[in-house]
C-alpha cells in the first residue's frame, strides 16, 4: 500500500482549487464541473469528498483564491513601484493588456454576475475578497480606507467589463483610456 507525505492532501487541494480559480475566471462558475477539474488534477471524481463536501464549497475555495491572486498583484505593484504604486496599478487596470487577459485578470468583473446569484457561501467568499482587496488598495490611498479602495474597484471593474463587451478595440481602449483621464484618487 502506497504512503503519502504528510502535506499531501494539503497539496492535492491546493492544486484542485487552482485549477477551479483558474477555470471560473475563465469561464464563469457554470464552467465549473467537478469531473473535469478533478481529471485534470489527476484524480477521480470520487476522490473530491476527500477534500470539499459540496461543489459551492469549492467554489467558495476557488474564488477565495481568486482574490487572495489579486491582493498579490497589489502587492507586486507597491514593492515594484513605491509611492507611484496606486497611479501604476491604476494604468495597468484600465489597460488594453489587462482587458484582454480575462483569464489571468481581476476577479471583479470576471465574477460579479455570478457572485450574486451563488450560494451563500460562494457569495460570502466573493465578499470577503472584495473587502480583503478594496482594503489592500485603500492603502494606497491618500484619503484611503477600504471605502476608498471599494469604489475605486466598482469604478475600474465596471468599466473593465464594459469595455470587455465592446466588438470595437479601438474604442474599447478610448473608453478605458478616457476613464484613466477622469479617475480622481
Amino acid at each position: 500500500m502506497a504512503r503519502y507525505s504528510t502535506d499531501h492532501k494539503e497539496k492535492t487541494r491546493a492544486a484542485i482549487v487552482d485549477a477551479a480559480a483558474e477555470r471560473i475566471r475563465a469561464g464563469g462558475f457554470d464552467a465549473l464541473g467537478v469531473a473535469s477539474i478533478m481529471a485534470e488534477a489527476g484524480l477521480t471524481h470520487g476522490g473530491f469528498y476527500a477534500h470539499f463536501p459540496s461543489r459551492d464549497a469549492l467554489l467558495a475555495a476557488a474564488v477565495t483564491r481568486l482574490f487572495e491572486k489579486a491582493c498579490e498583484t497589489v502587492g507586486r505593484f507597491e514593492e515594484k513601484h513605491g509611492e507611484a504604486a496606486l497611479d501604476r496599478y491604476i494604468d495597468f487596470y484600465l489597460s488594453p493588456r489587462h482587458r484582454d487577459d480575462a483569464e489571468r485578470g481581476c476577479p471583479i468583473p470576471a465574477l460579479t454576475g455570478d457572485a450574486q446569484r451563488a450560494a451563500p457561501v460562494v457569495k460570502a467568499a466573493f465578499e470577503a475578497g472584495l473587502d480583503q482587496l478594496a482594503e489592500r488598495v485603500g492603502r494606497m490611498m491618500p484619503k484611503g480606507g477600504k471605502r476608498a479602495g471599494l469604489s475605486l474597484l466598482g469604478e475600474m471593474a465596471g468599466v473593465l467589463g464594459v469595455s470587455r463587451t465592446m466588438g470595437d478595440a479601438r474604442a474599447s481602449g478610448e473608453l478605458l483610456a478616457a476613464k484613466r483621464k477622469t479617475i480622481a484618487v
